[in-house]
C-alpha cells in the first residue's frame, strides 16, 4: 500500500512535468502521512542530508567550472585540442569531443561542459560545412565525459550515498572517462567522411607548442587536483576550494576575469548548486522514507533472486538506469536508486567502486536521451536547433555509448586497474 502510494504519486507527478524536485517531496510527504509519522521530520531529513562534509564538494566544483570558463580557459583548451586533432577529418568534431574531455576534467559537470564548449565550437563548425544539427548532436554527446572523467559530481554523490571512497571513483573514472572519448572521435570521423566535411590544413608541431603553452595553467589543474588527493594533501572537498583559488588565479593571471564576468560566474554557480541541492534534499527525504519502510530491502532481495548471478544483474542493473536516466535527473537517482540496488551488486561480490562507475555511465547517457536529456536542451539552446532534428542524428553516439557501457560493466579492468595499482 505504502510502497505503491510513493512510487505511484511519484511517476504521476512526472508524467504530469513536475519538476522532479517538487515531485519526491510531494510524494515523500504522501509516505509520510500514510505512514503515520510527523511532518516534521521533513525538515530534519534535509537538513540532514546537506549536513555532509563531502557534499560541500559539489558546489566548489560547480564555481570552480564557472570561474574557468569565464576565465576564457574553455577557449585555450578548444585552441590546443584543434592543434592536435583539427586538421583531422572532421577535425572540428573531434575538437569539439577532446575539448570537452580537456573540460570536463576541470568542471565536473556535463552541463558546464556543453555550455563551455559549445559556446565556442558552434559557429566554427557551422562555417566548416557541419549540418546544424549534427553539429549539436557531437556538442551534447561529447559532455557526457563530463559525469565520468574525475572531478565528476556524479561520482561524489555516489561516494557520499555510500560510503566508497570518492578518491578512488575518481581514478576509477578516468580510464572508462578516456575509452569514451576515443570511441566518439572514431565515430565522428566516419559521420564526418558520410557528412562531407572538409579537412582543415595542419598547422605543425609550432602550432601545438604554441597552443599548448596558451593552455598550460588549465592543463594542469586536474593534475594538482589529483596528485593532491591521492598525495594525502588534501581530501576531495578540500580540492574543490584548491579549483575555485585556482581558477580565480589562472582567470585573473590571463587579465580575461572581470569584476562583472566574476559576477556572472558567481551567479551561475549559485543557480546551478540551488538546483542541485533542492534536489538533493527532496531525494533525501524521499530515500530515507523508503527505507525505513523496507522498501529498498524488499527490492534488493528481489533482484537478487531473479539475476542469480551477478553478469545478469548488471544487465539488469543497466537497463534500468537507462529507463530511468531518459526521465529523470541524475543527482535524484543516485540519491534514490543506489539505495536500492547497491545492496545486491554487494551481495554479488561487485566492486563498489566499479559498481560506481558503472551507475554513473548510464546516468551519464541519459543526459543525451529524450525525452530528459538534459545536454539536449543546452545544445538546442546554443545552436537554434530543435530537440526533435538533434534526436535524429544523435543516435549513432548512444550507440556507441552502449558498447562502451557494455566494455565497461563486464570488462573490470578498465575502471580497476588504476585504483589497484595507486588506490
Amino acid at each position: 500500500m505504502i510502497t505503491a502510494a510513493i512510487f505511484g504519486s511519484f511517476l504521476i507527478l512526472l508524467i504530469l512535468r513536475v519538476p522532479i524536485a517538487v515531485a519526491l517531496g510531494f510524494s515523500s510527504v504522501i509516505g509520510l502521512w500514510l505512514s503515520d509519522i510527523s511532518l516534521e521530520i521533513v525538515a530534519q531529513r534535509m537538513f540532514s542530508t546537506n549536513n555532509s562534509f563531502p557534499l560541500l564538494a559539489i558546489p566548489f566544483f560547480i564555481l570552480a567550472g564557472e570561474i574557468m570558463s569565464t576565465g576564457g580557459m574553455s577557449r585555450r583548451l578548444v585552441g590546443f585540442a584543434a592543434s592536435l586533432v583539427g586538421h583531422l577529418t572532421g577535425g572540428l568534431g573531434a575538437v569539439a569531443i577532446l575539448g570537452s574531455s580537456f573540460f570536463a576534467a576541470l568542471s565536473g559537470s556535463n552541463a558546464a561542459t556543453v555550455a563551455a564548449i559549445g559556446g565556442v565550437m558552434n559557429q566554427p563548425m557551422e562555417e566548416k560545412g557541419y549540418r546544424p544539427q549534427h553539429t549539436a548532436a557531437t556538442i551534447a554527446a561529447a559532455g557526457v565525459t563530463g559525469m565520468i572523467i574525475p572531478p565528476s559530481i556524479l561520482l561524489i554523490l555516489f561516494g557520499v550515498v555510500t560510503g566508497v571512497s570518492i578518491a578512488d571513483l575518481f581514478l576509477a573514472g578516468l580510464a572508462p572517462g578516456i575509452l569514451i572519448c576515443v570511441s566518439m572521435l572514431i565515430l565522428n570521423r566516419f559521420l564526418a567522411v558520410r557528412e562531407g566535411v572538409e579537412k582543415t590544413e595542419f598547422q605543425g608541431s609550432t602550432e601545438i607548442w604554441r597552443s599548448f603553452k596558451a593552455a598550460f595553467w588549465p592543463l594542469l589543474m586536474p593534475v594538482i587536483i589529483l596528485s593532491g588527493i591521492y598525495g594525502g594533501v588534501f581530501t576531495p572537498t578540500e580540492a574543490a576550494i584548491v579549483a575555485v583559488l585556482y581558477g580565480l588565479v589562472v582567470g585573473l593571471f590571463y587579465r580575461e576575469l572581470t569584476l562583472a564576468a566574476l559576477y556572472r560566474a558567481f551567479f551561475r554557480a549559485v543557480l546551478s548548486s540551488a538546483v542541485v541541492m533542492f534536489i538533493m534534499n527532496a531525494a533525501g527525504v524521499f530515500a530515507w522514507l523508503i527505507t525505513i519502510n523496507q522498501i529498498p530491502q524488499g527490492i534488493s532481495s528481489y533482484l537478487a533472486e531473479i539475476a542469480g548471478g551477478p553478469i545478469v544483474y548488471l544487465l539488469l542493473v543497466n537497463v534500468f538506469l537507462l529507463i530511468v536516466g531518459c526521465m529523470m535527473n541524475a543527482a535524484a537517482a543516485i540519491v534514490i536508486f543506489t539505495s536500492i540496488l547497491y545492496p545486491a551488486a554487494m551481495s554479488f561480490g561487485i566492486d563498489p567502486v566499479l559498481f560506481g562507475i558503472i551507475v554513473s555511465v548510464n546516468l551519464s547517457i541519459g543526459t543525451v536521451t529524450p525525452p530528459l536529456g538534459v545536454d539536449l536542451f543546452i545544445a538546442s539552446a546554443i545552436t537554434k536547433v530543435s530537440i526533435e532534428r538533434i534526436v535524429t542524428v544523435i543516435w549513432p553516439y548512444v550507440l556507441v555509448l552502449l558498447l562502451d557501457l557494455l566494455l565497461i560493466t563486464y570488462f573490470p579492468p578498465i575502471s580497476l586497474s588504476l585504483v589497484r595499482i595507486f588506490g
